[in-house]
This record gives C-alpha cells, sequence and structure tokens, in this order.
C-alpha cells in the first residue's frame, strides 16, 4: 500500500490540493444529527482520518463512528459507519471530484467540491433534493462540517447533521 499513501501534496496544482490537504491528520469527532421530524438532535462520538494519497494528486480519508473509544464492547451496528472518501482535483473543471463509500450500509455518494470563501462546498442533486456538505471554521486545530438538504431549489436549507471536530496530536 506504499503507492496508496503519499507523504505530502504532489508538484501539480499545490494551492488546490492543500484546501483539503489542511486537514490531513487524525480528527476527534462528535457528530450532531437533526431528524426531520423534529424530533430531539443525538450525538455520538466519532474519528476522522485525512491524508495524500496517489503522489500527493489526492487526499483520501476515513471516517468512523462511533470512535474507537466508543466500540469497545458495544454493539452499536445499528448505528455504526466506517467510511471512505477520496478527493481528486480536476484541472480542466477546476473542481474537486469526491466519492463517499459507506462500507456498513453500502452507500455511495459522488459529489463536486469547490472553495467558497473561506468554506469547502461540496454539492449534489438526489432525486428532488440538493445535499450540500460544508467545511466550515477550518483552523490547525479545528473545523466544522455540516449536512445540508433543500428541497425547494435551494430557496431554504435543512441542517440534517453537523460533526465538530478537533486535531489529536
Amino acid at each position: 500500500m506504499r503507492t496508496l499513501l503519499a507523504a505530502g501534496p504532489g508538484p501539480h496544482h499545490p494551492a488546490e490540493m492543500e484546501q483539503f490537504g489542511q486537514l490531513a491528520g487524525h480528527w476527534a469527532t462528535v457528530i450532531t444529527y437533526h431528524p426531520a421530524d423534529g424530533s430531539p438532535a443525538h450525538r455520538v462520538s466519532g474519528e476522522w482520518e485525512f491524508g495524500y494519497a496517489l503522489e500527493g494528486r489526492a487526499v483520501l480519508d476515513v471516517w468512523r463512528w462511533p470512535g474507537q473509544q466508543d466500540l469497545a464492547g458495544a454493539d452499536r451496528a445499528a448505528d455504526q459507519e466506517c467510511g471512505l472518501c477520496v478527493r481528486i482535483w480536476d484541472p480542466r473543471l477546476q473542481l474537486w471530484r469526491f466519492t463517499f463509500h459507506g462500507t456498513a450500509r453500502g452507500d455511495q455518494v459522488q459529489m463536486y467540491a469547490r472553495r467558497i470563501g473561506d468554506e469547502i462546498v461540496m454539492e449534489r442533486a438526489t432525486g428532488t433534493a440538493l445535499v450540500r456538505w460544508t467545511f466550515a471554521d477550518i483552523t490547525a486545530d479545528a473545523f466544522h462540517w455540516r449536512n445540508e438538504r433543500s428541497s425547494d431549489g435551494g430557496a431554504t436549507w435543512r441542517l440534517d447533521q453537523e460533526v465538530s471536530a478537533r486535531r489529536l496530536r
């Protein structure tokens, strides 16, 4: 697997690679779910690991909940996920191509991402809804991520899920 992982960004498109590359490392997360039916939000712990890959031309991440400390001895199969994300900069489109593979439920998500101001926004259309995932408030030691959905063409958005992350050292 030495060919898969890379120590850092490659020489191609270094500024673009830094958009997601700044997240390289291991993060502890608190994931909050906001049910559409208005029932109370609930939280789980998680972990998120980012790193460069494919000769520094991609950024991979593995997203897991609950976190390893909460998995020990717990039977949480219905409330568990471990997924792989692959992000590759497409210089022709000037966008990131993004694919998520969720192993627990067999989810597969494809999106495009771009920087908008200080945020990184991933977007897709699914059925009659628009979905966007946004990385915001990114610092060296923390970031916020949110999953929002619109059923009216983007006029209004409902928060489905959010993640608060802090870097583990």
